[in-house]
């Protein structure tokens, strides 16, 4: 089924760059979600309507540099500027909607510096935070917990999404091994010299590997909307998602379960994929979460589990065994 195309929508950054995006809106809207993406607007039509059946309108944009949107694209450059001064737009567009920010990997961190941006004297008031499988930062994709590279994947996402506009077709899995084994023969920074790539883009390749770790305290400590973090037991990044939720400074909730980076629809085993949806799958989560913060939802008997303390820590982890997911206050 052909899903329709949303509205035009445009809004200028600082320096004059167009941000184009496209909105969906519903009959009878109760909030406002926005998604900032770099992995084009049209390929989250599906998810802006599931959205507006919530009772949201979705806008979702292409970040500065990527598909549609004009300016250099300059990953982890630009988003708290830029998902400001959408913000600023969308809420004199739609006033009194409650706004969402929702987003996954990169589009985690962009609704996180949106967030940011959205903390100072007659700023946007922000409803809610959603961040899924989050990318926190240049250290934290190039970095893991241990802080050993995490080459493999830093390569193959490079070469697909960090070098142009529009995302090229992935390294073959035998050129993706080549270009490992280089970097670990000669280094992460001198192998990139035969690859290929542009001095823009082995710039921004080595800012990656010289970059330091998001200290969040700092960051996001001003940020007062509440946070629901989705991990994933074999995600890459689900140390950093764990310690976004500990670390946030008003009430957070974490989320997980036997999925990794490309979450449940990227699950490939068909009896885990049946034991995860017996058991509601994410929107046991979402949905119940988001009533429990006031906003557009079905609510849930678990919800009851999340208080108002400003401290308050929870956490659901969804056991694929037993099908069922276990709620519970604590530290992620």
């Amino acid at each position: 089924m052909t899903v329709e195309p949303g509205r035009e929508h445009l809004c200028r950054g600082g320096d004059g760059a167009v941000l184009r995006g496209r909105v969906w809106e519903c009959a009878s809207p109760a909030g406002l979600v926005v998604i900032r993406t770099p992995y084009d607007v049209d390929q989250h039509a599906g998810t802006a309507r599931s959205w507006n059946a919530r009772g949201y309108h979705c806008l979702v944009q292409d970040v500065r540099g990527r598909y549609r949107s004009t300016g250099a694209w300059a990953p982890y450059s630009h988003e708290e500027d830029d998902g400001g001064r959408v913000l600023a737009q969308v809420t004199e567009e739609y006033e009194g909607l409650p706004l969402v920010l929702f987003g996954a990997s990169y589009a985690a961190h962009t609704a996180l510096e949106a967030a940011r941006a959205a903390t100072g004297d007659h700023a946007p008031t922000v409803s809610a935070i959603i961040a899924l499988v989050p990318a926190l930062g240049l250290a934290e994709t190039a970095w893991d917990h241990e802080d050993s590279p995490q080459i493999l994947h830093r390569i193959g996402w490079w070469h697909e999404h960090g070098r142009h506009r529009r995302s090229q077709p992935p390294l073959s899995a035998a050129e993706l091994d080549r270009r490992v084994a280089q970097a670990h023969s000669r280094g992460v920074v001198e192998a990139a010299g035969d690859w290929g790539w542009s001095p823009a883009t082995l710039a921004g390749w080595r800012r990656l590997w010289s970059a330091e770790r998001v200290d969040l305290a700092s960051r996001y400590g001003r940020i007062d909307a509440p946070l629901l973090v989705v991990s994933g037991d074999d995600d890459f990044f689900d140390h950093d998602a764990r310690r976004l939720a500990r670390e946030w400074g008003a009430p957070s909730h974490f989320a997980s379960g036997p999925w990794g980076h490309g979450l449940v629809g990227a699950v490939t085993d068909r009896a885990l994929r049946a034991r995860i949806s017996a058991a509601g799958g994410l929107a046991h989560i979402i949905d119940p979460w988001l009533a429990a913060q006031g906003l557009p939802g079905s609510a849930a008997e678990w919800t009851g589990i999340l208080t108002a303390a400003s401290t308050s820590r929870t956490r659901s982890i969804l056991d694929s065994a037993s099908e069922a997911w276990r709620h519970e206050r604590t530290s992620p």
